[in-house]
């Protein structure tokens, strides 16, 4: 697995003023009553491509202002992260009339502030108006894309800048995870200053070393 990673600067930075109030879900159809908060809505990653990546993102139940903020991706690669909302890690279950939603007690927003990502784009609501976007995707402009999210991410949600960043996926994201966290710790060298405080990565059943793990089976 090659981990390599691009410059981002300031041009991919996008205004972001009011743009999180718009993406504030009041409810989901068939929800029970919550008591946190939770957001989705698109993050333009390229401007002059039309490149946007779609996001859900739910508070933690408790102590949001201190507990951490987590992102999740699901691998594929080109698994919806929405998967890993309802039917993993996600404040919701769908109930066996696919209408109804249920709280999970073992929501990981229990722990966590935790941000679902629709990513490499075409996965999901994500979206670009080139076509070309949709038979460039590859690692290395995934882990741009997934960084320039972030940052503008942040800018949306300025409350959560210095707070202590986790990033956990399964399968696939076993390449997602560790490139977007390289690319990560590249620019907070590179600006010689924290932008993103990485605490740490969490993979689930990653497909990482394919070779290696053939030949250990």
């Amino acid at each position: 697995m090659e981990i390599q990673a691009y410059h981002v600067n300031e041009s991919n930075v996008y205004p972001q003023e009011g743009l999180k109030e718009k993406d504030r879900i009041e409810r989901l159809p068939g929800q029970p009553h919550v008591n946190f908060s939770q957001y989705g809505g698109y993050v333009t990653v390229n401007n002059s491509a039309g490149r946007a990546l779609y996001y859900y993102f739910v508070e933690a139940q408790h102590s949001k202002d201190s507990l951490p903020l987590l992102l999740w991706l699901t691998g594929g690669p080109g698994c919806s992260s929405l998967a890993g909302a309802l039917l993993e890690v996600g404040p919701f279950r769908v109930l066996s009339d696919g209408k109804s939603l249920f709280e999970d007690i073992f929501s990981w927003n229990y722990a966590a502030n935790v941000l679902f990502l629709e990513s490499p784009v075409g996965v999901g609501f994500s979206y670009s108006n080139t076509t070309s976007d949709y038979d460039n995707n590859g690692d290395r402009r995934t882990a741009t894309d997934n960084y320039v999210f972030l940052v503008n991410w942040l800018e949306r949600f300025p409350e959560y800048k210095n707070r202590d960043f986790y990033i956990a996926g399964e399968s696939y994201a076993g390449h997602f995870v560790p490139q977007l966290a390289h690319t990560i710790l590249y620019h907070n060298k590179k600006a010689n200053k924290t932008i993103i405080d990485l605490k740490g990565i969490i993979v689930s059943l990653s497909l990482s070393l394919m070779h290696a793990r053939t030949m250990a089976t």
